[in-house]
């Protein structure tokens, strides 16, 4: 029996996004084809990941699925800026994980919170390691690839200068956060400074601008150093799985060996989901979004475009998403949607369990997805796609590659309120294009189809194939 060990940035039960359910569904997967499997997790809070609580790491299972889940205590031990990219306590701590597992193979999904240091430790005990890119981290330490104009990125140019800019704000902690932190450690010198409560004030500011001018230099130098010590890392894998071939052109283009790559698009459990592609019939249109109620997924932009259709239009805009997530965007578009034109015609749902996706997709007529960073091959796309539902999304990166314009979907232009109007509401005046493109929606892949290629990558890895390179044992994959 080969053991596998699994690592990804963040896992259930607390942690749902696209990443986790592909990580589960492969852990699944494996174990079904007779895999021993073992996941290797961290649980950093959504908002607020500079306190250190709670134990250093918990054992659980999860769906059947064995995981060990670092703290936040173990991750901001000791912490630098370095840490988030290197970080040799959680690399010391996955080796002993490993040396108890004695994995045949570790298969990183994901390394944010847990650092490169985990490749480190595999090397040492003499484990192979291969990759399932989710999304940039190795390039782009925001993982998005998006700079803070709304424009993208293609990485972060030569000595990482680029993201000086763009990623080197982001670890200085802004004045609020900074205060209440000196406030909770230090309440008496908080006082003295007349910064108790909202610790707001003249103090306040020449507190921040003095810590940020202290922090600056290793800040500055963590940024620089990064890209190089991620792009040697990368090139450590015997394997890297990539789902698009834009992920594949940004990892080439950032220096990442062409030879380790494959093409090898992600699958996803369609049974629960062909289920609902029998739509009720609606004189209303259906517009929905399903995902993380933030900036970089757009949900703003789906707002704005749906105001602008006319008042009398026959259709609704249901949301999915926790706006409690990230509070203060969350409150912004409750506020956004309520001033609207149409603001009657749009309900925020919440969110619900994974299970029930195919159900909410099969009251939807047309899911959008209006991202503002190139995403990779997000899971929603595919499972609406399974539903026979329509999409309307981004024209950039993955989502571009799985929506084709006027054949499944429709395209428009990145962070264009008035292009995406434009789609919906060709889609609201001519019903028969609506129907034309569900009725040219194609099959998904599925997870055991995308599990048949990472296991091809397994057997070359660890040599039951005879392949020259680690590409050449996955069967090439066509565009749709």
């Amino acid at each position: 029996m080969k053991r596998v060990l699994l690592t990804v940035h963040k896992f259930f039960p607390e942690h749902k996004a696209g990443t986790e359910v592909l990580t589960l569904k492969v852990a699944q997967e494996l174990q079904h084809r007779g895999y021993e499997v073992q996941v290797l997790t961290a649980d950093p809070p959504d908002t607020d990941a500079r306190h250190a609580v709670g134990p250093t790491s918990q054992d659980y299972e999860f769906q059947g699925v064995k995981v060990h889940s670092l703290g936040e205590s173990l991750r901001l031990q000791g912490y630098t800026f370095e840490h988030e990219f290197v970080h040799p306590a959680i690399g010391l701590h996955a080796e002993e994980l490993i040396k108890t597992f004695r994995p045949d193979l570790m298969h990183v999904f994901h390394a944010q919170n847990l650092s490169a240091s985990i490749l480190d430790a595999a090397s040492r005990q003499n484990v192979p390691t291969v990759f399932s890119a989710t999304d940039f981290w190795f390039v782009c330490p925001i993982v998005q690839l998006k700079l803070p104009d709304g424009s993208v990125c293609r990485g972060p140019g030569p000595g990482g200068r680029k993201c000086l800019t763009c990623y080197t704000p982001h670890l200085i902690p802004p004045k609020p956060e900074l205060l209440d932190a000196v406030g909770a450690r230090f309440p008496i010198a908080a006082k003295a400074l007349d910064m108790a409560g909202p610790l707001k004030g003249v103090a306040g500011d020449i507190l921040h601008a003095g810590y940020s001018r202290a922090k600056w230099p290793a800040a500055s130098a963590a940024t620089l150093k990064r890209p190089e010590v991620l792009r040697e890392a990368a090139n450590s894998f015997k394997a890297i799985m990539v789902p698009t071939r834009l992920m594949r052109d940004i990892f080439v283009e950032n220096g990442i060996n062409e030879k380790l790559i494959s093409l090898v698009p992600f699958g996803i459990d369609t049974a629960p989901l062909e289920i609902h592609r029998c739509k009720e019939p609606s004189t209303t249109l259906r517009i929905g979004f399903i995902g993380t109620l933030f900036e970089h997924k757009g949900p703003d932009l789906l707002i704005d475009a749906f105001n602008a259709l006319p008042t009398n239009a026959d259709a609704i805009l249901k949301i999915y998403g926790n706006p409690e997530q990230f509070p203060e965007f969350g409150q912004k578009l409750l506020k956004q949607a309520a001033s609207g034109a149409n603001a009657a015609k749009i309900e925020f749902c919440g969110t619900f369990a994974n299970e029930k996706l195919g159900a909410v997709l099969q009251q939807l007529d047309v899911l959008v997805v209006p991202s503002r960073w190139y995403e990779n091959t997000p899971l929603v796309i595919q499972s609406a796609l399974a539903t026979a539902t329509p999409l309307v999304a981004t024209n950039l990166g993955g989502m571009a590659e799985l929506i084709h314009h006027e054949v499944n979907g429709l395209l428009f232009e990145l962070n264009s309120v008035n292009s995406l109007r434009e789609q919906l509401h060709r889609l609201l005046t001519d019903r028969s294009l609506l129907l034309q493109l569900r009725d040219n929606i194609k099959p998904e892949r599925t997870v055991p189809q995308m599990v048949d290629d990472i296991e091809a990558v397994y057997n070359n890895v660890l040599g039951t194939n005879n392949c020259s390179d680690a590409g050449d044992c996955v069967p090439h994959m066509t565009a749709r």
